[in-house]
């Protein structure tokens, strides 16, 4: 296994993806799924690292969503004039 955090995270993430597409075939639901690794995750945080460390994590990953979801926003309203032109 590599010491590489960036390398182990993306190996993490492909075996985190594969493990609840296997879930989801068994016909278990996504989004409970998806809720119970966030809410396992976030425990493990909590104990790993405290809670003021995983609430700024929280905080920061919610942030980063926010601007996401306003970016996206933006490019649907510059596509829609647009075409409108």
């Amino acid at each position: 296994m590599t010491n590489d955090v960036s390398a182990l995270r993306a190996q993490l993430s492909d075996e985190w993806q594969k493990l609840a597409i296997e879930l989801i075939k068994k016909g278990l639901p996504a989004e409970l799924i998806f809720e119970t690794l966030l809410t396992v995750g976030l425990a493990g945080q909590v104990e790993v690292l405290g809670k003021d460390v995983a609430a700024g994590r929280l905080v920061a990953i919610a942030e980063q969503l926010s601007e996401q979801v306003c970016r996206e926003k933006e490019a649907l309203q510059e596509a829609s004039n647009a075409t409108k032109n």
